[in-house]
């Protein structure tokens, strides 16, 4: 393809498009394309020396991070056993603490066509296994949820297929909040009678008096996961409508 060609494709390309092609994605394109996406860029007034200069401090950034991932690395291996598991539950409390404010940031620096990009990869993976992962897996139920928002602000539109996986994915959701609430009124039901059934039995104590409380508790949070489930389905069908 000559150059000419370059110009006439690339032309109603966004800045956004072109910049992408200069820096993320040139390892794709060749030399003359490159040049031509440049030259558009220079010729709407784009700051390329602004912009090349942001996508270099980015490359060092990652590559700290990479640097400071091998010196956690050989620090953990340098541990126990006993202190590894110590150590990884420590951050993995912090991680769960902090999910919400790290998955916003990491979609805070992806473009609209990008953050779709992993939102499907995020619904596709959740089809393949059938369930949501691990909360530091990519199909996390933290990780789609926050993810579904960060869509929502940006008022993105989605197509038709990933639509569809958005349908099933929500169909786990419910099956997801369905069976977590279950279990709590199951087991709250459970507590409520075994506690009942021995204080009555034995005149009562502490113990029973709190697997009473303890049991009602977690029936009245079941029967709370239950009315907010079609409340969270309708937030997620709005989001994408």
């Amino acid at each position: 393809m000559d150059i000419e060609t370059f110009r006439k494709r690339f032309v109603s390309h966004s800045d956004e498009e072109l910049v992408l092609m200069l820096t993320k994605n040139a390892s794709k394109y060749n030399p003359d394309a490159l040049v031509v996406a440049k030259e558009i860029l220079i010729a709407r007034n784009v700051d390329i020396k602004t912009i090349f200069k942001e996508e270099e401090e980015s490359k060092l950034e990652v590559e700290m991070d990479e640097d400071e991932d091998e010196i956690e690395r050989k620090y953990i291996q340098s541990l126990s056993s006993i202190d590894q598991i110590g150590y990884l539950s420590e951050k993995r409390a912090e991680f769960e603490e902090n999910i919400e404010e790290i998955v916003e940031s990491n979609n805070k620096n992806l473009t609209d066509e990008e953050l779709i990009e992993n939102f499907d990869k995020i619904l596709d993976t959740i089809m393949k296994s059938g369930d949501f992962g691990d909360i530091t897996d990519i199909h996390s139920r933290e990780n789609y949820f926050i993810t579904s928002n960060s869509i929502e602000k940006r008022h993105l539109k989605l197509s038709f297929i990933i639509m569809i996986k958005v349908d099933f994915v929500n169909m786990i959701a419910t099956r997801h909040f369905r069976k977590r609430s279950n279990k709590q009124i199951f087991y709250g039901l459970l507590l409520l009678a075994l506690g009942l059934i021995f204080t009555i039995g034995t005149g009562g104590n502490l113990i029973m008096y709190g697997a009473i409380l303890s049991g009602l508790g977690l029936f009245l949070a079941g029967i709370k996961g239950k009315i907010s489930v079609k409340r969270q389905l309708k937030e997620l069908s709005e989001a994408y409508s």
